[in-house]
């Protein structure tokens, strides 16, 4: 399979429309890939830790209603961050590359994925996905560019991967040497007993918060002058 064209993913119009599904929608799409995950030695594993890390997602959809001053509606809410780049290492393995996938498509991301070595096996993954109904713009293969090429994506704004220690470190300093957005990097590096994947802050890494304020007073206002505007004389 020859590498999927990244460009494609940065389509700010097709990652808005994810997005929007919000994260029960989603969950309930990605859900009913479970069962067709290709097969590996842990697909046991897989399938039980990805359907709790699906459950987790869904309340994330929940608005939380802000205080604030009479005719002022303040709401706070989650919302992906964006394109994110999902890495394979050779300590990686099949559970840990499929599960922080999914938490990332959950969680309302772009993905691009790329394992060298593995492109075989990635491929029955994300057919699989998109034969559950992920958008083939919203998530690419990748097979092929260098790594600090997909580092400069345009719209880049996460990196997760499960690495050694001393990966990520390195890792980190090219993505504070990177110009403009600071890109958040999520690397799970016990690969023995995957704190990062389990633990209850995972997703919250995956997403960013937003606030939505609508003055209530002037929405009413204009109301009426539009019921007095058709009226007439």
């Amino acid at each position: 399979m020859q590498h999927s064209n990244t460009q494609d993913i940065q389509a700010a119009s097709i990652w808005e429309a994810w997005n929007r599904r919000g994260f029960a929608a989603r969950c309930q799409l990605l859900a009913t890939a479970l069962e067709h995950l290709p097969a590996h030695a842990e697909a046991a594993l897989t399938e039980r830790l990805a359907r709790q890390l699906l459950d987790d997602a869904r309340p994330l959809g929940e608005t939380l209603e802000l205080p604030g001053p009479t005719g002022e509606s303040n709401e706070l809410y989650l919302t992906g961050r964006g394109v994110a780049l999902v890495l394979g290492t050779e300590d990686s393995s099949e559970t840990l590359v499929t599960c922080q996938l999914l938490a990332t498509l959950a969680c309302g991301n772009a993905a691009v994925l790329q394992w060298p070595g593995h492109e075989q096996w990635l491929t029955l993954l994300v057919e699989a996905l998109y034969q559950a109904g992920v958008p083939r713009a919203m998530l690419a293969l990748d097979t092929g560019t260098p790594e600090g090429q997909l580092l400069g994506l345009n719209d880049l704004r996460l990196v997760v991967l499960s690495c050694r220690p001393e990966q990520e470190i390195a890792l980190n300093r090219r993505l504070a040497e990177h110009e403009g957005v600071l890109i958040q990097l999520v690397a799970e590096t016990d690969l023995q007993h995957c704190p990062l994947l389990t633990s209850p802050d995972f997703l919250l890494r995956l997403v960013t918060e937003k606030t939505r304020t609508i003055n209530t007073t002037a929405v009413g206002g204009n109301a009426t002058l539009l019921e007095l505007g058709s009226r007439t004389v």
